[in-house]
């Protein structure tokens, strides 16, 4: 039974030293974010990235959770001074997404005209339905995409609950020092 215990603790101290360097070291944060000028802002729907000019012409598809945490982000960016804004993903070195945490969400529409057994009079109209839905996680993410790779290659990313609730919020506030990070380095 002794031989057995330490053979476990043996284990678990290998584990702990095996596992700490990578807990405890410096995050590789690409030199990208510090030489990168202009930004452009979008929204994470989950299925795509909306982009902060396309949401004007699809308002439906933005939560008001999702606007609040955009306008934080660009306040803080504004403060910053680093980057320049850019309503234009086409003109942005970078693409900064947000998306507010939610457990689920759901849209529903309903069917006008036609009959009850679903066939519509001649000469009518009859509008279709549908309903869309959506899980998620509960946690905020902010992330930031490369544009000169088409906007698929993420730079930096993080999550938290409430990370972009707040005036500074905090995820903001990670990338910031990353990027300042980046910028120091040689």
């Amino acid at each position: 039974m002794p031989d057995s215990r330490r053979t476990r603790r043996a284990a678990v101290v290998l584990c702990l030293l095996v596992a700490a360097p990578a807990v405890a070291g410096p995050s590789k944060v690409p030199a990208r974010l510090a030489q990168a000028r202009y930004v452009a802002l979008a929204y994470d729907l989950g299925d795509v990235l909306l982009s902060e000019s396309e949401s004007v012409s699809k308002p439906g598809r933005v939560l008001p959770e999702d606007r609040e945490a955009l306008n934080g982000v660009r306040s803080q960016l504004e403060k910053w001074g680093r980057y320049v804004l850019t309503l234009r993903p086409a003109e942005a070195d970078l693409l900064i997404a947000v998306r507010s945490g939610r457990r689920a969400s759901a849209e529903a529409s309903v069917r006008v005209g036609g009959r009850r057994d679903g066939s519509a009079p001649a000469g009518s109209v009859a509008t279709g339905g549908s309903l869309n839905v959506e899980a998620s996680s509960g946690a905020d993410l902010l992330s930031v995409y490369d544009t000169a790779g088409g906007g698929s290659v993420v730079l930096w990313r993080g999550q938290r609950h409430g990370g972009l609730s707040g005036p500074s919020p905090a995820l903001f506030e990670d990338f910031k020092a990353d990027v300042e990070r980046a910028a120091r380095r040689p």
